[in-house]
């Protein structure tokens, strides 16, 4: 008594029950099709090739041949970095990686950066300990550099990789920082959660690649790829498929800073193979790789690894959020979802989250950010767990003031009147959002579902037991919603000057506006 059962032993009990041996011919049958949602990396490469060959507009400053990643150096990836004493970024961190089976130390991690195209005046080398993670044995090395003090308003060019031989440097990219006026800097940031890897979200990376140009930075709301929903024993499966979605954006990532946060998919590997392979099970619990693959600004701001974090771009500032653990009655605090593996508990002081949280909200200058926007995973309404994270925060958005809170989870999309407690007004001007917060759930880009839809009855059992994993929506209050699609889409989030921000749905399919939203102050 009192003993927590080891994971083999958790999953064999699961195993013996009546309920799991269901779920378990379910998912036999649904396979299938999580293999067309998320193929390996060689199958994965031919997709983007028929893509993005078409769409993505000729100005973009990436080789649509290198979007595949591969090489020496693959996955580049961009994330705001730095504070000065005004709370402007003052720099990126770059990340990038480098192959499986090879010696890390045998590699620098090197940017060479300048404000000309093949003239490198800045060199910098992470020589650290968190240079290059790898969380693996004889995985692939994940490299950060962090490059501060450059100027506002300003094209970058850069490569990373290894200078000793420029055969191990990455091919050449760019990026402009923010603009130095932040009282007349309008900008837009692409914003969608739970998105697959292969064909349940190319449509939707086809949109946003004919949109490259209408967006500054993205904010992936967690859920990165699905690649622990490769249930069986394909060993190569959970980084095979996390490397071919990275690839699949590298024309975002590289070029733009690509800021996310964790969802449920983040935590751990649970297919049968890694659940049997102590190696596999212990490397990849507990959003070892998640933590392991980004650098989110979050020693910069008081946070705790890519957990939670915040920054400011323009007149406004950003919290991400944890939705999913170290919160009381958190849902990955103790173990995952599945109860097969321990999960949680980044609080380095008890209480320390929700002190942070309500720390940096207090903080912020409403003077010169007059714009509140937090994300997180996990909506507050409109599924039957929600309000365990309401219950955790709602209060302190809404006695900061917060604007708009962004979320995943569900695969679909909604968008609430200004709510509290479960009530609401309906109108978006002031006086109607006053201790109330406009909720937005974008989880409709396309995950690993939407190729199942067609099994029909097996697919409705599965997506009704599946429910409270965010796979659907469950008690859903329909008088606190304004609008509502099924359709696969994003969001533009349009920042336009310190009294109106404006949000666009945009379909996945067509490209075309499903909703629209504009606040005032």
């Amino acid at each position: 008594p009192g003993v927590r059962p080891r994971p083999a032993a958790r999953m064999h009990r699961l195993i013996m029950s009546r309920s799991w041996v269901v779920v378990l011919a379910l998912v036999a049958i649904l396979h299938v099709n999580l293999v067309r949602a998320a193929r390996l990396p060689s199958q994965g490469k031919q997709l983007l090739d028929n893509n993005f060959a078409a769409v993505v507009p000729q100005d973009v400053d990436v080789d649509v041949d290198d979007v595949r990643g591969g090489g020496i150096v693959s996955l580049v990836r961009l994330a705001f970095a730095g504070i000065n004493d005004q709370g402007r970024s003052t720099g990126v961190s770059i990340s990038w990686s480098t192959p499986a089976n090879m010696d890390p130390g045998a590699f620098k991690s090197v940017v060479l950066m300048g404000t000309e195209p093949g003239n490198f005046s800045i060199r910098h080398e992470n020589t650290g300990e968190k240079s290059q993670v790898t969380y693996l044995p004889g995985g692939s090395a994940h490299h950060h550099v962090v490059v501060l003090d450059l100027l506002p308003g300003t094209r970058y060019y850069y490569k990373c990789g290894d200078d000793s031989d420029m055969t191990l440097m990455s091919k050449e990219f760019s990026f402009v920082t923010e603009p130095e006026d932040i009282s007349k800097t309008s900008f837009t940031v692409a914003v969608w959660g739970d998105m697959g890897q292969g064909e349940c979200s190319n449509g939707t990376r086809t949109q946003l690649a004919k949109k490259y140009g209408e967006y500054d930075w993205a904010w992936h709301l967690g859920d990165i790829a699905y690649q622990d929903d490769w249930l069986f024993f394909d060993k190569a499966a959970y980084e095979g498929v996390l490397d071919d979605y990275m690839a699949s954006m590298e024309f975002i990532t590289a070029t733009k800073p690509y800021m996310v946060l964790p969802g449920n998919h983040e935590v751990d590997c649970h297919s049968m193979f890694c659940i049997l392979d102590s190696t596999y099970r212990n490397a990849l619990r507990n959003f070892t790789a998640y933590n392991a693959r980004w650098r989110m600004p979050s020693e910069e701001t008081g946070g705790v690894m890519n957990m939670w974090y915040s920054f400011n771009y323009g007149p406004a500032h950003f919290v991400s959020m944890d939705a999913e653990t170290d919160f009381p009655g958190a849902y990955e605090n103790v173990h995952d979802e599945f109860f097969l593996l321990d999960s949680g508990h980044f609080n380095p002081t008890p209480n320390a989250y929700l002190e942070w949280l309500e720390r940096d909200l207090r903080g912020v200058n409403r003077t010169q950010r007059p714009w509140l926007i937090a994300a997180g995973h996990r909506p507050m309404y409109l599924y039957e767990n929600a309000t365990v994270l309401r219950a955790a925060v709602e209060d302190l958005l809404v006695k900061y003031d917060v604007d708009l809170y962004l979320s995943g989870h569900i695969h679909r999309y909604y968008r609430t009147y200004p709510a509290r407690d479960g009530q609401c007004v309906k109108g978006y001007t002031a006086e109607d959002r006053e201790g109330r917060v406009v909720n937005i759930v974008t989880g409709g880009p396309g995950a690993i579902d939407r190729p199942m839809m067609g099994l029909g009855a097996a697919w409705t059992k599965a997506k009704g037991w599946l429910a409270g994993g965010g796979w659907g929506a469950g008690g859903v209050d329909q008088d606190l919603v304004a609008k509502e699609t099924t359709e696969k889409s994003f969001g533009l989030l349009s920042v336009m000057n310190a009294t109106a921000i404006r949000w666009e749905l945009v379909s996945g399919v067509t490209g075309d506006t499903i909703d629209e939203l504009v606040l005032t102050k």
